[in-house]
């Protein structure tokens, strides 16, 4: 570990960053406000272990965050958090938690603070991130296993104590959908964005107190990496995303229309168990080659909205949830699955025309022709004017 007074040292000194090996931890630490001049380099090599940094330094546009969500096994709660590093939200060279709750009755809880230093630990059988404030004392930590089956997250702030753990049931995986590690995974999903499914589905379990009130979850989760050469906002347009645990089967999928190149990019990935059943990044359709669809639906009963009570309401969500299909022509095999929000966790402005929501939601469906099932979803989506 960094002792404190050399984090003293680097604090005082503004220094952009540093990576230190011990005997079995390499030490990459960032202070925020510090920075590179110039280009940095964004990681796309295949081998590097999805939770170990993937920026060189931090400049002026990018960015890189660590994030989690849950969704209780009722779908009348959920969660989502995320640790940041770099431009996050208007604020330039930020080492920033962002953590967001809804309860059961509907009760909502957002807010973002910021550390002073986010030390990232990559050791050999596990990797650790601390994000430390030491004026307010807030002391977030992550610790996650080298092969992401295993994830506990320590929180000690002003405003929340407690933990989070997930476990996963399913692989880690590319955009493309490959296992990792894999020499041909890809974690390039669109222009200037990088994305990896560390634990595509888990099982969550959350223990805080958040205010003096209690928020306990017990449910399936996720959590993912993205590291961008710009601030969200300049690269993304609008997006719909979610994971599930259906039955026998996990998936994610996510549809991303990039303000960039104005193109729109997807990524389905079905699994049951650590195996990869279908995977496509095409929504074309074609006789020959797997693709995949993912639908608005407006006939749900719950839209991503502002917290009750607001002052000043946003738009409501046009879409109340989505249907997703995935197809394999080689073997005839057709998935079908609809997903419908059963809770809003957070709704604020990404910009002057576009809205950025989290969900926890109820899906099902199944294999066309085949047993059909229930299950649990949560993610998020950002919506443009």
């Amino acid at each position: 570990m960094l002792s404190i007074s050399f984090l003293a040292i680097l604090l005082a000194a503004g220094v952009a960053g540093v990576t230190l090996p011990n005997h079995h931890c390499s030490i990459d630490t960032q202070t925020a406000g510090a920075y590179v001049n110039g280009s940095v380099s964004m990681n796309d090599n295949p081998w590097t272990h999805f939770d170990a940094p993937m920026t060189k330094g931090f400049n002026l546009t990018n960015g890189e965050d660590w994030s989690f969500e849950g969704v209780s096994t009722d779908g009348q709660s959920g969660m989502g958090f995320t640790f940041s590093r770099g431009t996050v939200s208007g604020h330039n060279l930020a080492q920033r938690i962002f953590f967001a709750v809804v309860w059961p009755n509907g009760t909502r809880f957002m807010e973002s603070t910021f550390a002073d230093v986010s030390t990232i630990e990559v050791c050999k059988d596990l990797t650790k991130g601390t994000w430390y404030n030491g004026t307010s004392a807030m002391n977030w930590t992550f610790e996650a296993s080298k092969d992401y089956t295993h994830t506990v997250v320590n929180i000690q702030s002003a405003t929340v104590q407690g933990t989070f753990t997930l476990d996963a049931v399913s692989p880690a995986v590319y955009p493309n959908g490959l296992i990792y590690p894999h020499p041909r995974g890809d974690n390039l999903f669109a222009p200037s964005l990088y994305w990896v499914e560390n634990v595509p589905v888990g099982i969550v379990t959350a223990n805080l107190t958040i205010r003096g009130t209690p928020f306990v979850l017990e449910g399936i989760g996720g959590r993912e990496r993205n590291w961008n050469s710009f601030a969200w906002a300049q690269v993304s347009a609008r997006w719909d995303m979610f994971r599930a645990k259906v039955g026998p089967y996990t998936l994610m999928a996510w549809t991303f229309k990039s303000k960039i190149d104005g193109q729109t990019y997807f990524s389905g990935v079905l699994m049951q168990g650590m195996k990869v059943l279908f995977r496509t990044q095409t929504q074309q359709v074609s006789k020959t080659e797997s693709y995949g669809s993912l639908s608005l639906q407006s006939s749900g009963k719950v839209r991503l909205s502002s917290n009750p009570g607001s002052a000043t309401p946003l738009p409501e969500s046009r879409h109340t949830g989505y249907l997703l299909e995935l197809v394999a022509p080689k073997t005839g095999k057709r998935w079908r699955f609809e997903v419908n929000y059963t809770k809003c966790v957070y709704w604020f402005p990404a910009g002057a025309s576009a809205r950025l929501g989290g969900f926890v939601g109820a899906i099902k469906g199944g294999l066309v022709g085949g047993p059909q099932y229930s299950g649990r979803a949560s993610g998020t989506a950002m919506e443009e004017d």
